[in-house]
């Protein structure tokens, strides 16, 4: 799934395409939840999630729900196992880091099925409504919470606000995201690309590539600043 050798990452869209080899259709959604996850398994349909690897964890990691009993989620994971029992507490929780990111693959005589358990949030824009209204949500409850100040700023970028987007990546940085997680989102650069925080973008971009100079992310995001700039 990786473009070259050394790819630092594998995006969902990448994964997505990957499994479109196989004549897969794919939706990818935000502000999932342990109940949209007991709906899509109990119709068969497996889950992949982005989540933490672990707690404590900065590292980025998919892992895909196949299975639930009172309490807990069965998980194959490619490093912790093909068995991997997660509380709801413990899913939520390593969840939370990437807004509840969710990836549905299913044969296209599926998609109606597909449609019925989604409900609204098969739709694109009524999901990136349904992000933004959890964000509002997870900033109030959290206010210190970097990443959910991502996800919302995520939510208001993808629905058109740029201004209010950029000024919640803003927020996002300033109470503490970790270089790494600019490998895993690029969002905030798309954001002020927009609202033309050029600076911005290059600081990050140049602290990123010190720790991973072979992401191709990173390097397009940080040649379209500086282009900016040079103008």
């Amino acid at each position: 799934m990786k473009d070259y050798v050394g790819d630092p990452q594998v995006s969902s869209l990448e994964l997505a395409a990957y499994l479109g080899r196989f004549g897969l259709r794919s939706v990818i959604r935000y502000a999932g939840d342990a109940e949209r996850l007991r709906e899509l398994v109990a119709q068969g349909f497996p889950v992949v999630v982005q989540q933490r690897l672990r707690p404590g964890s900065n590292v980025a990691h998919f892992r895909t729900v196949y299975g639930y009993s009172a309490g807990r989620f069965l998980v194959s994971d490619p490093i912790r196992g093909a068995a991997l029992r997660l509380t709801t507490a413990e899913m939520l929780d390593l969840w939370r880091y990437y807004n509840g990111e969710y990836l549905v693959a299913y044969r296209p005589d599926q998609e109606a099925q597909v449609r019925r358990v989604l409900g609204t949030d098969f739709n694109v824009s009524a999901n990136w409504q349904h992000a933004q209204e959890h964000g509002l949500q997870d900033v109030k409850a959290r206010p210190g919470d970097p990443y959910a100040w991502w996800g919302l700023a995520k939510a208001n970028l993808r629905l058109g606000d740029a201004p209010a987007a950029s000024r919640q990546f803003e927020r996002a940085v300033s109470l503490g995201v970790p270089t790494l997680y600019y490998l895993y989102r690029q969002e905030a650069f798309e954001a002020w690309l927009k609202t033309g925080q050029f600076t911005a973008i290059l600081t990050l971009t140049r602290r990123a590539l010190k720790l991973y100079p072979a992401s191709k992310e990173l390097l397009s995001f940080q040649a379209r600043a500086s282009q900016q700039v040079d103008q």
